[in-house]
Parts: C-alpha cells; sequence; structure tokens
C-alpha cells in the first residue's frame, strides 16, 4: 500500500514538473531588473528636460528599495553584490535627477558606502562591462553632488583605474571595441560619440536589447525608434522593464539544450519542434534575435545540426 502511494505521489511529482517545463516552453517569463528600470526612469520627457518620459518607472523605485538601503535582487542569499550595488547606483541616480525620494537616496548611498570593498575585490564575480560602467556612474553621481560615505582613496583609486581602462580602450580601433564601448554606454556618458553608438541599433529601436543602454543613449541624444522601444516595454511590463527584450529564442533554445543534456528532450518533442522550426525559419532569414547575439548563434546552429 505505502509503495503504491509513493510511486502515485511520485508520478503527481512528474506530472507537476513536466507542466511547469511545458509552460516555460511556451512562454517565456522574465524577471524585472532595477538597474534597467533605473535607466528607463531617467529619461527625459522630449521637449521637457525636468520630466521623466516613464514616471511609472520612477514610482516602481520609490515603492521597491529594501529595508537595507539597497535595490535589486540577489540570487545568492547574501545582503550585497555587485549587480545589487549596480542596481542600488543607478535607482540613486534616477532619483536625484528627478530630485525625489532624498531619504531613499541617503539610505541608498549608505548602502554603497557600507559594501563599497566588494566593488573593490577583483575575486567577486562581476555582471560584464561592471568596471567600466560602475565608476562612470560613480563619476556621474559625484557629478551632480552626491557624497557618498567611502573614503577618498578608494574613490579615486576606482577612478584612475578606469581611466587608466578607457585610455588603453581608446589605442584599440577594431569593430569590437566599438562594440564593447557602445555596450557598456550607461556608463561612459558625454565620453561617448552617441551617432556612433547608435550606428549599434536594431530594427526594434533598441541597442543590444537593452533597455538600459537604450534608456542610455535616450538620454543623450534624442532617437524616434528607441523611444518607441522604450514605450513598448513599459507599455507590456508596466512600471519595471527586463533586463533584456526580447530574449525569446535565446531562452527557448537554452532550455531546449539543457533539456537534451540531461537526457528530458524526449518528454517535450512536440514543443522542442516548433522550438527548432521557429529558429530555423530565423536562421534562413538572418533575423536579429539569432544573428546579433554570438552565444543564440551558436546554440542554435549546434541544435539545428543535431536535430537534422
Amino acid at each position: 500500500m505505502l509503495v503504491a502511494e509513493t510511486a502515485s505521489l511520485l508520478d503527481v511529482h512528474q506530472k507537476d514538473r513536466e507542466a511547469r517545463i511545458r509552460k516555460q516552453l511556451h512562454k517565456v517569463e522574465l524577471p524585472p531588473s532595477l538597474y534597467d528600470t533605473a535607466w528607463v526612469a531617467m529619461v527625459p520627457l522630449r521637449g521637457s528636460p525636468h520630466t521623466p518620459c516613464f514616471p511609472q518607472c520612477v514610482e516602481w523605485i520609490l515603492q521597491n528599495q529594501h529595508e537595507n538601503g539597497s535595490w535589486g535582487i540577489n540570487d545568492f542569499g547574501s545582503s550585497a553584490n555587485k549587480n545589487v550595488l549596480l542596481s542600488t547606483l543607478a535607482c540613486v541616480l534616477a532619483l536625484e535627477k528627478w530630485n525625489l525620494g532624498q531619504e531613499h537616496i541617503r539610505r541608498g548611498l549608505h548602502f554603497i558606502g557600507r559594501h563599497f570593498s566588494l566593488v573593490m575585490d577583483e575575486e567577486i564575480a562581476a555582471p560584464t562591462g561592471f568596471n567600466m560602467i560602475f565608476p562612470g556612474m560613480l563619476s556621474l553621481a559625484i557629478g551632480v553632488g552626491l557624497q557618498f560615505p567611502v573614503r577618498q582613496t578608494d574613490i579615486d583609486g576606482m577612478l584612475h583605474q578606469w581611466k587608466m581602462e578607457l585610455k588603453r580602450q581608446a589605442g584599440e580601433k577594431s569593430y569590437g571595441r566599438e562594440a564593447y564601448m557602445a555596450y557598456v554606454a550607461e556608463g561612459l556618458g558625454n565620453l561617448l560619440d552617441w551617432n556612433e553608438v547608435m550606428k549599434f541599433q536594431r530594427k526594434n529601436g533598441s541597442l543590444f536589447n537593452s533597455p538600459s543602454t537604450t534608456a542610455a543613449a535616450l538620454v543623450h541624444n534624442y532617437d524616434d525608434k528607441a523611444l518607441e522601444y522604450l514605450n513598448m516595454l513599459v507599455s507590456k511590463f508596466g512600471g519595471a522593464v527586463p533586463t533584456v527584450y526580447p530574449l525569446n529564442m535565446h531562452c527557448k533554445l537554452s532550455m531546449v539544450d539543457s533539456l537534451e543534456k540531461i537526457g528530458l528532450s524526449r518528454h517535450f518533442s512536440s514543443e522542442i519542434e516548433g522550438i527548432l522550426d521557429m529558429a530555423y525559419s530565423s536562421w534562413l532569414q538572418r533575423d536579429e534575435e539569432i544573428m546579433m547575439d554570438v552565444a543564440t548563434c551558436a546554440t542554435a546552429f549546434r541544435l539545428l545540426r543535431m536535430n537534422g
């Protein structure tokens, strides 16, 4: 009797798990990004530089600060990491820009000050471009009068390293270097030629499908297509936007790849066939969602080749 009940329970769990995976294969859910939302919140209304274009994003920032003064989601359980520090700095900048949430700003600055040693620690994992973006945003924050409870020598050391890296990048002339500098545009501000950056604009109006990079471009260089992209995002997701959009193809191909590797793909053959058919069609049309992202392109090529 106990064996039968256990087997029945395991069968229910198996079916629940398959249903969850099947749902994810059909529709990718993108979590909100405080960092990207903060940059979208910084975009001014056209013709009215002292008014936010997306007040709902500003309000979302005001409503979503943690008790410790930070903004952002830490997947590793501790109160701080470099992602959280980057999100917190971006949210502080957004509120300062519109002269809102002075207490939120104070708490955010103190959070950054308490954990500034994490920023300096090169052994700790960091998001792509962190060493260019964080110091650049720090410089911007200092430039608008924000004061961090951090030793001046630590700030000076970080900004010195940043300037040395900028100098090194400036000496390298290549398409890859130009693309990288455009990708980390949030941290470079007026140091960039924004007309050059806009060469990397995609058909959907975005830069690299990144809300934050697209918003940074709009802050410095008005563009109708970029604004349409952000309007679409805010209409779709409300006050909080994801870190990348669209990411549908990349997520689905990654899930198919994972299911293949762990030997569960046979349970989802019809869903996988549909995804690969869509990927093949996009490949033939040289769709940007596949062709403009190296990881997505490589995964699509490998899976299509494996599955004939």
